[in-house]
Protein backbone atom coordinates (compact mmCIF):
# COMPACT_ATOMS: atom_id res chain seq x y z
CA UNK A 1 0.00 0.00 0.00
CA UNK A 2 1.60 3.18 -0.62
CA UNK A 3 1.61 6.51 1.08
CA UNK A 4 -1.76 7.96 -0.04
CA UNK A 5 -3.54 4.52 -0.26
CA UNK A 6 -2.72 4.34 3.49
CA UNK A 7 -3.53 8.58 4.27
CA UNK A 8 -6.67 7.22 2.99
CA UNK A 9 -7.13 3.98 4.83
CA UNK A 10 -7.32 5.83 7.48
CA UNK A 11 -10.14 8.19 7.20
CA UNK A 12 -13.55 7.74 7.76
CA UNK A 13 -16.00 6.04 5.60
CA UNK A 14 -17.54 9.28 4.90
CA UNK A 15 -13.79 11.27 4.56
CA UNK A 16 -12.28 8.55 2.77
CA UNK A 17 -15.81 8.87 -0.07
CA UNK A 18 -15.20 12.47 -0.45
CA UNK A 19 -11.26 12.23 -0.60
CA UNK A 20 -11.67 9.44 -2.60
CA UNK A 21 -13.56 11.50 -5.22
CA UNK A 22 -11.15 14.62 -5.39
CA UNK A 23 -8.42 11.87 -5.70
CA UNK A 24 -10.25 10.35 -8.71
CA UNK A 25 -10.87 13.93 -10.36
CA UNK A 26 -7.42 15.64 -10.13
CA UNK A 27 -6.41 11.84 -11.39
CA UNK A 28 -8.20 12.21 -14.78
CA UNK A 29 -7.49 16.10 -14.87
CA UNK A 30 -3.58 15.52 -14.46
CA UNK A 31 -2.93 11.81 -15.76
CA UNK A 32 0.74 12.99 -16.42
CA UNK A 33 1.23 14.33 -12.73
CA UNK A 34 2.86 11.98 -10.34
CA UNK A 35 0.81 10.97 -6.71
CA UNK A 36 2.75 11.99 -3.43
CA UNK A 37 2.78 13.40 0.16
CA UNK A 38 3.20 16.93 0.83
CA UNK A 39 2.61 18.66 3.44
CA UNK A 40 1.28 15.66 4.82
CA UNK A 41 -1.45 15.20 2.59
CA UNK A 42 -1.95 13.35 -0.47
CA UNK A 43 -1.01 15.44 -3.23
CA UNK A 44 -0.58 15.55 -7.17
CA UNK A 45 2.92 17.14 -8.31
CA UNK A 46 4.50 18.03 -11.67
CA UNK A 47 8.92 17.76 -11.50
CA UNK A 48 8.17 17.94 -7.96
CA UNK A 49 6.22 20.94 -7.61
CA UNK A 50 3.07 20.53 -5.99
CA UNK A 51 -0.43 21.17 -8.19
CA UNK A 52 -3.06 19.80 -5.83
CA UNK A 53 -3.32 18.41 -2.33
CA UNK A 54 -6.59 17.70 -0.21
CA UNK A 55 -6.69 16.57 3.32
CA UNK A 56 -9.50 14.98 6.02
CA UNK A 57 -10.28 16.83 9.37
CA UNK A 58 -12.70 16.38 11.97
CA UNK A 59 -15.20 18.61 10.58
CA UNK A 60 -15.15 18.95 7.17
CA UNK A 61 -12.33 18.23 3.80
CA UNK A 62 -10.12 20.83 2.06
CA UNK A 63 -8.45 21.13 -1.08
CA UNK A 64 -5.12 22.61 -1.53
CA UNK A 65 -3.96 24.42 -4.75
CA UNK A 66 -0.14 24.42 -3.12
CA UNK A 67 -0.61 28.28 -3.40
CA UNK A 68 -2.25 31.21 -1.72
CA UNK A 69 -2.76 32.83 -4.71
CA UNK A 70 -4.87 30.50 -6.80
CA UNK A 71 -7.66 30.79 -4.47
CA UNK A 72 -7.24 34.43 -4.44
CA UNK A 73 -7.15 34.22 -8.16
CA UNK A 74 -10.08 32.40 -8.72
CA UNK A 75 -12.56 34.92 -7.10
CA UNK A 76 -16.29 33.66 -7.45
CA UNK A 77 -15.43 30.15 -8.11
CA UNK A 78 -14.66 29.61 -4.96
CA UNK A 79 -16.65 32.16 -2.83
CA UNK A 80 -19.21 29.85 -1.85
CA UNK A 81 -16.77 27.77 0.10
CA UNK A 82 -15.21 28.63 3.71
CA UNK A 83 -11.69 29.46 2.70
CA UNK A 84 -8.00 30.23 3.89
CA UNK A 85 -5.35 31.61 1.91
CA UNK A 86 -4.24 28.30 0.97
CA UNK A 87 -6.97 26.18 0.84
CA UNK A 88 -11.20 25.69 0.82
CA UNK A 89 -13.61 23.59 2.49
CA UNK A 90 -15.96 21.48 2.12
CA UNK A 91 -18.19 19.07 3.99
CA UNK A 92 -17.54 15.67 3.96
CA UNK A 93 -20.48 14.77 2.54
CA UNK A 94 -19.82 16.98 -0.37
CA UNK A 95 -18.01 16.52 -3.55
CA UNK A 96 -15.86 19.54 -5.23
CA UNK A 97 -17.65 20.30 -8.77
CA UNK A 98 -14.94 18.50 -11.51
CA UNK A 99 -15.49 22.32 -13.06
CA UNK A 100 -13.91 23.48 -10.19
CA UNK A 101 -11.17 21.88 -9.60
CA UNK A 102 -10.36 22.13 -13.47
CA UNK A 103 -9.96 25.48 -12.69
CA UNK A 104 -8.41 25.98 -9.62
CA UNK A 105 -5.87 23.70 -11.59
CA UNK A 106 -5.07 25.33 -14.96
CA UNK A 107 -5.11 28.26 -12.57
CA UNK A 108 -1.80 26.68 -10.60
CA UNK A 109 -0.19 25.16 -13.72
CA UNK A 110 -0.39 29.16 -15.08
CA UNK A 111 1.29 29.91 -11.66
CA UNK A 112 3.73 27.39 -12.01
CA UNK A 113 4.75 28.97 -15.36
CA UNK A 114 4.83 32.61 -14.56
CA UNK A 115 8.51 32.54 -14.41
CA UNK A 116 10.49 35.59 -14.58
CA UNK A 117 13.64 34.54 -14.16
CA UNK A 118 15.68 31.16 -14.02
CA UNK A 119 13.65 27.89 -15.54
CA UNK A 120 10.50 27.93 -16.76
CA UNK A 121 7.96 25.18 -17.38
CA UNK A 122 4.77 25.12 -19.04
CA UNK A 123 2.19 22.23 -18.73
CA UNK A 124 -0.76 21.29 -21.31
CA UNK A 125 -3.97 21.93 -18.77
CA UNK A 126 -3.52 17.85 -18.34
CA UNK A 127 -0.10 17.75 -17.15
CA UNK A 128 1.78 16.87 -19.89
CA UNK A 129 5.42 19.15 -20.44
CA UNK A 130 4.12 21.72 -23.16
CA UNK A 131 7.71 23.65 -23.25
CA UNK A 132 10.90 24.56 -21.17
CA UNK A 133 13.47 27.34 -21.28
CA UNK A 134 15.03 29.58 -19.16
CA UNK A 135 13.94 33.18 -18.70
CA UNK A 136 16.06 36.56 -17.83
CA UNK A 137 13.99 39.54 -17.16
CA UNK A 138 10.74 37.98 -18.09
CA UNK A 139 12.28 37.18 -21.41
CA UNK A 140 12.65 34.51 -22.79
CA UNK A 141 16.61 33.74 -22.88
CA UNK A 142 18.49 30.47 -23.78
CA UNK A 143 18.02 27.63 -25.41
CA UNK A 144 13.95 26.21 -25.36
CA UNK A 145 12.37 22.94 -26.20
CA UNK A 146 8.63 22.50 -27.31
CA UNK A 147 6.45 19.50 -27.06
CA UNK A 148 3.70 17.96 -28.60
CA UNK A 149 0.37 17.19 -26.26
CA UNK A 150 1.42 13.59 -27.30
CA UNK A 151 4.56 14.23 -25.30
CA UNK A 152 7.45 14.57 -29.01
CA UNK A 153 9.73 17.00 -29.26
CA UNK A 154 7.95 19.85 -31.65
CA UNK A 155 10.71 22.52 -31.57
CA UNK A 156 13.91 23.77 -30.03
CA UNK A 157 15.41 26.99 -30.54
CA UNK A 158 17.13 30.24 -28.47
CA UNK A 159 16.69 33.65 -27.41
CA UNK A 160 18.23 36.02 -26.50
CA UNK A 161 16.36 38.75 -24.66
CA UNK A 162 13.23 37.57 -25.77
CA UNK A 163 14.27 37.51 -29.66
CA UNK A 164 15.01 34.51 -31.50
CA UNK A 165 18.60 33.87 -32.49
CA UNK A 166 20.49 30.78 -33.99
CA UNK A 167 19.15 27.49 -35.81
CA UNK A 168 15.15 26.61 -34.90
CA UNK A 169 14.68 22.84 -35.61
CA UNK A 170 11.16 21.43 -36.01
CA UNK A 171 10.79 17.58 -35.22
CA UNK A 172 8.81 15.44 -36.99
CA UNK A 173 7.00 12.78 -34.76
CA UNK A 174 9.37 10.15 -35.29
CA UNK A 175 11.36 12.96 -33.37
CA UNK A 176 13.60 13.44 -37.00
CA UNK A 177 14.73 16.87 -37.85
CA UNK A 178 12.09 17.62 -40.26
CA UNK A 179 13.09 22.07 -40.86
CA UNK A 180 15.56 24.18 -40.04
CA UNK A 181 15.30 27.76 -39.50
CA UNK A 182 18.22 30.29 -39.13
CA UNK A 183 17.68 33.96 -37.34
Amino acid sequence: MDDVDAYLAGLTPAQRSALTAVRETLRSVLPHATECIKYGMPAFALDGKGVAGYAAYQDHCGYYPMSGSVIEAAGDAVSKYPRSKGGIQFATDQRLPVGLIRKLVKLRLAEIASVQNGKRTEYFDDGQLKAVGPMKDGELHGNWKWFRRDGTLLRTGRFSHGAQVGAWTTYDRDGEPAKTTRF
